[in-house]
């Protein structure tokens, strides 16, 4: 990460509430033998709420109550401009619709897109889902031995929301790199990069929608009405850019993360496979243990906030994966319990910004462990290789070689 300017840490604030913590760190993470581990040192080692000086200083919040109120509180803790460290203006060449926007303008924007991810409506696409995920797992059942991140849960979600947006399969591996990028590079300069390479192909797109319709979330989104007006490409731009970068990244690293926890749990894959009602309930819990997307989000004016003094401009990251292992709210946070009888997680986030896609991404998760169960036998860490997990907005695991029992 390029070197910053740090702004200096709120007048006043207590010394033992500044904690040096860059979550682009990928040494956090390795250090404490995993990103989910190193959640639950961070949860143990600060409080609810402290000041970074790193990545030029920000808020960090992660008790679950203090980040669901700040979550709440959008007049005071702002998506309109978000990064930490924070963009160059000129880098900000679209606002994504509807996460860039904060109420009222807010539901507007947010209820076309509703619409289309609806449970009933995610569901109707079950049987694509589960041919998908079929289809990987087949190519390598037979092998007993892969980086199950490269063959499967990489490619599973990504391939489903291509279709899903009306993109060209063969450009996977661009499509891939520029989302990574975007999301997890620390070199802010290709962070800027993908948005521009993004915003190019999406434009495109658009373009191709507007002159040729498909059946295509694309050429919904061109078809829309915001408030009674057609959507402009200047809209429908922000709007595919928000999807593109959402459903090429968050999904496939949420499901590495629970792929990584099955294979440390021989106990769990076996009474799963036995009890395969449970698997919905235990993706709920495994969602929760292994929260992926933090969030950022900028303070609007100087206030003092649960007693801390929050000023205008200040950066703050809302850290939903400490939240999730919060003690007050789940009894021994750090274990997955699928019998917790309340698993009421954030990790698709929480306020009027909860993640629109985490119906498809729920049918996808419980898909997967459905097929996994069936098709592969009792599967394991690989002793002699490493999994390689990556911090940044979307903490991302890069490689989950695995070995398993061929049936």
């Amino acid at each position: 990460m390029a070197t910053l300017a740090t702004k200096a840490p709120p007048q006043g604030i207590d010394p033992a509430l500044v904690i040096d913590y860059d979550f682009y760190d990928d040494e956090i993470y390795t250090s404490a033998g995993g990103i989910p581990e190193a959640m639950v040192e961070l949860r143990d080692a600060a409080p609810d709420v402290f000041w970074s000086p790193a990545l030029g200083g920000y808020w960090v919040i992660q008790g679950y109550e203090a980040i669901v109120d700040a979550a709440k509180s959008t007049d005071l803790f702002s998506s309109v401009k978000m990064g930490i460290p924070p963009r160059p203006e000129d880098a900000l060449m679209t606002q994504s619709a509807p996460l860039n926007y904060d109420p009222p303008d807010h539901a507007a924007l947010r209820a076309p897109l509703n619409k289309v991810f609806t449970p009933t409506q995610m569901y109707r696409r079950v049987d694509q889902i589960r041919n998908q995920a079929i289809e990987l797992i087949e190519n390598i059942a037979h092998l007993g031995k892969a980086d199950f991140f490269e063959t499967v849960t990489e490619q599973m979600p990504v391939l489903i929301f291509i279709d899903l947006m009306g993109l060209d399969r063969a450009d996977f591996k661009t499509y891939r790199n520029i989302a990574t990028a975007g999301i997890s590079s620390t070199d802010m300069q290709e962070r800027i990069d993908a948005g521009r390479d993004a915003r190019r192909l999406v434009a495109q797109c658009i373009r191709e929608r507007r002159a040729n319709p498909k059946d295509d979330l694309v050429t919904y989104i061109t078809q829309m009405e915001v408030n009674g007006k057609p959507v402009d490409d200047e809209l429908a731009l922000s709007y595919c850019i928000l999807l593109f970068f959402a459903g090429l990244d968050t999904v496939a690293n949420a499901m590495a993360f629970c792929m990584r926890y099955l294979a440390m749990d021989q106990q769990l894959q076996e009474r799963l496979r036995h009890e395969p009602e449970k698997i919905p309930h235990a993706m709920e819990e495994l969602l929760r243990r292994h929260s992926v997307a933090p969030v950022m989000r900028t303070i609007m004016r100087d206030e003092s906030w649960r007693g801390f003094n929050l000023r205008e401009g200040d950066m703050a990251l809302l850290n939903y994966p400490a939240a999730n292992i919060d003690e007050r709210v789940f009894d021994h946070a750090d274990k997955v319990d699928i019998d917790r009888e309340r698993i009421n997680h954030i990790a698709f986030g929480a306020g009027v910004h909860r993640c629109a896609g985490r119906h498809l991404a729920r049918i996808e998760i419980v898909v997967l462990f459905e097929e996994v169960l069936k098709r592969m036998g009792t599967f394991r860490l690989d002793p002699d290789e490493d999994v390689v997990m990556r911090g940044g907005s979307v903490l991302s695991i890069g490689k989950l070689p695995l070995v398993w029992d061929v049936l």
